[in-house]
């Protein structure tokens, strides 16, 4: 993602809770980025996807997020899922199933790029706005592939 032509994307990863995140975030829309996206999980916490969606709609920061976890999305490269998870370990197990090699320190572009379109379409169909984020599961990534594939146009 990091090259001269596009969009210029830094990754910080504070260790901070959800919310301040999407508050520092904020900070940084308005000194540092045109926009400014927080790529977060939900772990299956209704009140927690709520005040993210509310603080993010305060701040002008973009989500994306994912329930019950990140790894869902990654999911979606391989397989059509849309059976609910009782846990993020468990879609985290189901993820280790479809690429052995796979962990959380060592997740490699090359392990899912050739299912980014699949990914994108099922993503799109279990939520075609990208707004029911607390659906269990979903993931709205599929708008950040979006926005960030318009910036290399």
């Amino acid at each position: 993602m990091r090259s001269r032509r596009g969009p210029q994307i830094d990754v910080d990863m504070p260790e901070v809770d959800h919310l301040s995140i999407v508050r520092e975030a904020c900070t940084r829309k308005s000194h540092e980025y045109s926009a400014v996206w927080c790529v977060l999980d939900t772990e299956l916490d209704q009140s927690l996807a709520d005040d993210l969606v509310r603080e993010a709609s305060r701040t002008s920061v973009e989500l994306c997020l994912s329930t019950p976890c990140f790894e869902f999305w990654l999911i979606m490269h391989h397989v059509d899922c849309t059976r609910p998870f009782q846990s993020a370990e468990e879609a985290k197990k189901k993820l280790k199933s479809l690429v052995p090699s796979w962990s959380e320190g060592t997740t490699r572009f090359s392990d899912f790029s050739h299912g980014l379109e699949d990914a994108c379409r099922r993503a799109r169909k279990i939520d075609p706005t990208g707004r029911e984020v607390s659906k269990n599961p979903s993931t709205n990534a599929w708008r950040l592939v979006t926005e960030l594939r318009a910036g290399l146009d």
